[in-house]
């Protein structure tokens, strides 16, 4: 497959938490009808079995903390079902905002050389 590895920074923000906190988001975000069938946790989910790292800060306004909670135990069911729990991996920086953070980074760099060799 042409991607082995993806990375997320500070996005995981779901339709129902974009509804529930009356957010202004990013317009590209909305797919028509997909509520009908899942949530932004349920599309991450399609990179499996395939690597994915999502950072998060605990304080993101854009991606409310226990919406990105949930989300993250839906991602890893997905990884459970497909047998490569793993491959899902996780970093929630307490007290982080929508940044980039050095701990953030260093993820990212592990990520990468344990999945890429980079």
């Amino acid at each position: 497959p042409r991607l082995r590895a993806v990375v997320g920074n500070c996005c995981l923000p779901t339709y129902s938490a974009i509804h529930e906190h009356h957010l202004l988001h990013c317009f590209p975000n909305f797919v028509p009808g997909w509520l009908q069938v899942g949530d932004t946790p349920e599309i991450a989910a399609l990179i499996a079995p395939r690597a994915l790292h999502l950072n998060l800060g605990e304080t993101d306004g854009g991606s409310p903390i226990d919406h990105a909670r949930a989300g993250i135990d839906r991602i890893a069911a997905a990884y459970q079902a497909y047998g490569v729990p793993e491959q899902f991996t996780h970093f929630i920086e307490p007290a982080t905002g929508h940044v980039l953070s050095e701990a953030m980074w260093e993820k990212v760099r592990s990520v990468f050389a344990r999945h890429l060799g980079a």
